[in-house]
């Protein structure tokens, strides 16, 4: 269940620096300049303290990840760098997804945003893991969805929080599980980057969701981009 979960929540999102359902993905001309740009800023397992793990990365899944109302549509861009690296601590939870992307220019990255980063994008994700997850016959309730206040780390900077609880049956019993999933997103120049953090209850503890992006947002600004 709880890989399961975290492919869906990461199919599910929508933003610049993630990747969108096929017929809107920006055109990719990846050059090896701007790939060693994008792995730079991805979290490293040094970022971490004990107990966390480098894990492989989530693959792409046909999910639909589009609402009515929200489809943005990246076809007309180009992606020239990408990068992912995802961790885990110990037994599986937390888990943390690191994710760059730079474009080929500063106008297709601001548009790329432009067209993601909207308040409608919290409900859209919350809308999309319900449907989804309830495809394997668990139950989804969302208890909150939308935009939170955040440090301007970044000239782009917007943050997400989803709250939820899954029903699931276990040898006749009701189990009842809250989490809540985090999205940072970051951009500064051609690149954007977004953190996705997935845990039991109220999440992430907010001081470490807060250095994660501050670490993130000084490779971004590093890269120079």
């Amino acid at each position: 269940m709880r890989r399961r979960l975290l492919v869906l929540l990461i199919a599910c999102l929508a933003l610049p620096a993630l990747a969108l359902a096929a017929d809107t993905d920006p055109k990719r001309q990846i050059n090896p300049a701007d790939q060693r740009k994008a792995a730079s800023i991805v979290l490293k397992r040094s970022d971490f303290a004990a107990g966390w793990k480098k894990v492989p990365s989530t693959p792409d899944t046909d999910t639909d990840n589009s609402c009515p109302g929200y489809n943005p549509d990246q076809s007309d861009l180009v992606l020239t760098g990408e990068a992912e690296a995802d961790f885990e601590a110990t037994g599986g939870f937390p888990t943390v997804s690191s994710i760059a992307n730079v474009y080929k220019s500063r106008r297709d990255a601001v548009a790329a945003w432009t067209r993601s980063a909207k308040p409608a994008l919290a409900s859209c994700l919350a809308q999309v893991l319900k449907r989804e997850v309830e495809k394997d016959g668990a139950k989804v309730a969302i208890a909150k969805s939308g935009a939170i206040a955040f440090p301007k780390l970044a000239p782009r900077t917007v943050a997400y929080r989803v709250g939820f609880t899954v029903t699931v049956m276990r040898a006749g019993e009701t189990t009842k599980i809250p989490f809540t999933l985090h999205v940072v997103a970051l951009g500064n120049g051609r690149g954007d980057c977004a953190l996705i953090t997935f845990a039991f209850g109220n999440g992430l503890p907010a001081a470490e969701l807060r250095a994660f992006a501050k670490v993130t947002a000084a490779r971004l600004a590093a890269a120079k981009l």
